[in-house]
């Protein structure tokens, strides 16, 4: 029996550019690059050379933090160019491919083992595949530190982002791997649940239909109803000193797949959306390839904003830039840099998409809008008129929040709910603000502080 949910607030970003829901192969990239950027708090340590040949599966760095925790190379080849910083920080590890993979010898975890493996083990062999980043911890939302067994487990199966890969579209045809990263994770949580979010009245796939070891609840209404964040707090709100572990459906698949062939799994689904993209499509592609692999074998025109992710919480990489290790979306939107409207906001125009009723498009509620990168204004003092609190339905105050951080009060931070909270959960904040505050940097500064003050 599945458990609905139903929120009312929020605000649905209907752009133009949807991709055709149908997945094609790509071709193999001509370059992958890995970014240790990408994992907030990872403190990278180089595991090769520049020049050195590496195989599918072999560490190209790891966490001083954690020494197990590795971080793959998803290609056989040469390391053509490692990135490095001030004081010798690692940026990027470029790898150029050969034609055919040659899977470096590693953890492996069988069938028959994973119902026997003990669980610190298990963690350990998950650690040294390279999968460990597949898996995220909340409160933090951060890569798992130590392993603390968590309160809940909660794969996420939906996407209300704008123009988000669908999950349901991802995981389609992956059968047993699916289920058997579902029986990974129940391992990995010992007796806690495992939850699957799902959207409520939609098709969904076998591989959710059919999964055995979870628990089910579906979820209805405008973003950000499909976000984790709003599941554990609909679901099993988690106490102090809890922690729960979050996984995308499609990520599910991926640990499934490594218990199913003992190699390192190296492509994934990527939804290439957005009024620019050359082509919107689903594209089966190597992990980490270069951005113009699915834009057409060019780097794209300096007037196209590439984003790795969606137009709210994703990162601009530039046409020819590098699809992260968790990118499911390429979303490419017009740049609008030097363009200027005539008056303005004063004309009462259609054409704009705005989540508040300053010019007519609400009276088009489904008409889909083409946006560009501009910001229509520059930062200014906090005006709190209620724009944050009507874009999330999590019980917090946000522009208290907000205020309680930039004033380095973490205490009353922590009681505002800054432990339920990650930059995804106020990017439509971000949105409907009208002094133009970046919310989720805020929050992440929040984190931080108190990650720093020894949290968890």
């Amino acid at each position: 029996m599945t458990t609905t949910h139903r929120f009312t607030k929020g605000f649905d970003l209907k752009l133009a550019g949807s991709p055709e829901p149908t997945v094609v192969n790509a071709p193999e990239p001509l370059l992958v690059g890995l970014e240790p950027s990408e994992f907030a708090g990872v403190k990278p340590k180089p595991a090769v050379e520049e020049g050195e040949r590496v195989r599918t599966g072999q560490a190209l760095f790891r966490d001083k933090v954690d020494a197990d925790v590795h971080f793959a190379s998803p290609v056989t080849g040469k390391v053509t160019k490692m990135v490095f910083g001030e004081r010798r920080l690692l940026l990027r590890v470029e790898v150029s491919p050969e034609p055919t993979d040659e899977h470096a010898p590693g953890a492996t975890l069988s069938v028959s083992e994973l119902g026997s493996v003990a669980r610190d083990e298990l963690v350990r062999r998950v650690k040294h595949a390279g999968l460990w980043p597949l898996i995220r911890q909340r409160p933090i939302g951060k890569l798992v530190r130590g392993d603390k067994v968590p309160a809940a487990v909660f794969i996420n199966g939906m996407d209300t982002e704008p123009l988000a890969c669908d999950p349901a579209v991802a995981v389609r045809g992956t059968g047993e791997a699916f289920q058997l990263g579902v029986e990974l994770l129940r391992r990995l949580a010992g007796q806690a649940k495992v939850y699957l979010a799902v959207k409520d009245q939609v098709v969904q796939p076998p591989e959710f239909i059919n999964s055995k070891g979870v628990e089910t609840h579906s979820f209805a209404g405008p973003h950000p109803a499909g976000l984790v964040g709003t599941h554990i707090r609909a679901v099993q709100p988690l106490k102090p000193g809890e922690i729960a572990y979050t996984v995308k459906a499609q990520d599910v698949a991926l640990l499934g797949q490594w218990v199913q062939t003992g190699h390192y799994p190296t492509h994934r689904i990527v939804a290439v959306a957005g009024s620019a993209a050359p082509q919107r499509k689903y594209f089966r592609t190597r992990l980490c390839a270069a951005a113009m692999t699915l834009t057409g074998g060019k780097p794209m025109p300096v007037e196209v904003r590439v984003i790795a992710g969606t137009v709210l919480s994703g990162s601009q990489i530039g046409g020819d830039g590098f699809l992260g290790f968790g990118t499911h979306t390429l979303t490419c939107i017009p740049d609008g840099k030097g363009k200027r409207d005539l008056f303005g906001w004063i004309m009462p125009q259609f054409g704009k998409l705005s989540a508040s009723r300053a010019v007519l498009s609400w009276l088009r509620p489904k008409q889909e809008y083409e946006v560009d990168a501009r910001l229509n204004g520059g930062p200014r003092a906090i005006v709190n008129i209620g724009s944050w609190d009507a874009m999330t339905s999590l019980d917090i105050h946000p522009t208290y929040l907000v205020r309680a951080i930039q004033a380095n009060d973490l205490d009353e931070a922590v009681q505002l709910g800054l432990l339920e909270v990650t930059e995804e959960d106020v990017a439509l904040c971000t949105f409907a603000d009208p002094c133009k505050i970046d919310v989720g940097q805020v929050i992440r500064q929040g984190l931080d502080m108190y990650e720093n003050e020894g949290g968890e």
